[in-house]
């Protein structure tokens, strides 16, 4: 039974219009086309669906039973339809978020709530990921959209979007000699054993200021994978670490100094996509920028961009 999509539809428009030339119009056919593509749906179920006369057109009553199950069957159709093209268009489906810990720790709660208000269909997956996976699971394909601090090594192709810079901060144990100094320069602290992130990589050397060293190893004596880790290292005195000024607002505690490193470009918290983003995920990115750039916005007087 070769039936068609095309046979169900133009049978049910006929049957609601009860007539071929409105049918005809809707349908954008001819009439003969029409009376021709109704006739094969016919053949193929062996019995009339239309009783049609030269002034008249009315359902048999095996039509008027069939009619219900072709509309059933155009109803789901149509249906499943539409929803590809919400999923298509990004307005349905699943989203695996990671992001870096700490990085966008002002924003991201106001991310995450005004997206699950702006696409309710679409469900978030999210992760944070620790110093050990500065790429937020991008370079694995285990998210699909990442808030992290470049910069990282990730596919070529990928797209970033600077959400915030600030400064770059030393974090020093209280005791030590530049604890007192609200400022302090990169000289003043390439020879300070450095608490270092595990690993290997461009993110690693980028905060051990690997490009300042003129080819020399940074004294690193510690390695920490969290926050955490790392200040509980510096307050205890094993070393100095680089950090951006986020730690020295969320993370101070007693036995602990911020000073600013005053000759060293701002560090940056992105968004990023994966060469061939999810529609949904180039929501959440689009999403991101507009929530942090609303959030400074409200904050005049916060350093989000370099002087």
């Amino acid at each position: 039974m070769n039936v068609e999509l095309r046979h169900l539809r133009a049978f049910v428009t006929v049957a609601t219009e009860l007539h071929f030339n409105r049918a005809a119009a809707q349908l954008h056919l001819s009439q003969p086309t029409l009376s021709q593509t109704v006739r094969q749906l016919e053949d193929a179920l062996g019995f009339r669906l239309l009783a049609r006369s030269t002034r008249s057109v009315a359902l048999t009553p095996n039509g008027q039973t069939f009619l219900a199950e072709a509309r059933a069957v155009l109803e789901r159709f149509d249906g499943a339809m539409r929803q590809a093209e919400r999923i298509a268009s990004g307005l349905v489906g699943r989203v695996r978020v990671g992001h870096l810990i700490g990085s966008a720790i002002d924003h991201m709660p106001a991310i995450l709530r005004a997206f699950r208000e702006t696409y309710p269909d679409v469900t978030l997956d999210v992760e944070e990921y620790d110093f050990r996976s500065p790429e937020a699971g991008l370079d694995t394909g285990a998210t699909d959209v990442a808030v992290l601090r470049p910069p990282v090594d990730l596919p070529p192709g990928s797209r970033l979007h600077v959400l915030r810079s600030e400064p770059r901060v030393a974090c020093v144990a209280d005791l030590h000699p530049l604890a007192a100094r609200t400022e302090v320069s990169v000289a003043d602290l390439l020879d300070q054993p450095i608490v270092a992130a595990p690993g290997s990589g461009t993110w690693r050397d980028y905060w051990l200021l690997l490009d300042h060293r003129g080819g020399g190893a940074p004294p690193v004596v510690h390695e920490a994978a969290t926050f955490e880790a790392e200040l509980q290292a510096v307050a205890s005195g094993r070393g100095i670490s680089i950090t951006p000024a986020t730690a020295a607002r969320f993370y101070a505690r007693p036995g602990l100094a911020f000073p600013v490193i005053t000759d060293i470009a701002w560090c940056d918290v992105a968004v990023v996509l994966p060469p061939d983003p999810l529609p949904a995920a180039r929501h959440f990115a689009q999403l991101a920028q507009r929530v942090a750039g609303a959030t400074r916005a409200a904050r005049p007087g916060a350093p989000d961009s370099p002087p």
